[in-house]
């Protein structure tokens, strides 16, 4: 029989605690920026162009929600038109119906009880008697007409 020795698991160092990074030192110039700041400025920078996206966004969005209630409102409009337009006609044809001759002639005879006449005499005009018509025409003929007329009226205010 042998005997053997345990097999024991060879010893780690113990672990050493992790160094601070070590800070290295440099010469800041006036006006120069600091890596933090320069962060926290690419931050806002960050945040601004997102904002000015959003309201971009949100223009664009409001600008379309207005353009189709104008196309809806047109809509209505053009409908609103064409539903006018019909009645227009329909009252058109109403007015030429109740304008034509026959039924006005019906509705006299009918309703205010209008006969036609047995002839019609259609009377001519006459020659004025010389002595009757306007004194100032009788007075220019009296005178030679309107060649004798026109320069007397043209020398008198």
């Amino acid at each position: 029989m042998s005997t053997t020795a345990p097999v024991t698991a060879p010893r780690r160092a113990p672990r050493k605690a992790p160094a601070p990074p070590r800070r290295v030192l440099r010469l800041v110039r006036q006006g120069e920026r600091t890596p933090e700041s320069r962060r926290r400025r690419a931050r806002v920078a960050a945040v601004f162009t997102v904002l000015v996206a959003g309201l971009g966004l949100f223009a664009v969005v409001a600008f379309h929600v207005v353009l189709t209630q104008n196309q809806f409102r047109l809509d209505q409009l053009r409908t609103s038109a064409t539903t006018e337009q019909a009645r227009y006609q329909r009252l058109r044809l109403q007015i030429a119906q109740l304008e034509s001759p026959d039924r006005i002639v019906a509705t006299a005879q009918k309703q205010l009880g209008m006969v036609q006449p047995p002839s019609i005499v259609y009377l001519a005009p006459v020659q004025p008697a010389p002595g009757l018509d306007d004194p100032a025409a009788s007075s220019a003929r009296a005178q030679g007409g309107w060649s004798t007329v026109k320069p007397q009226l043209a020398a008198s205010p």
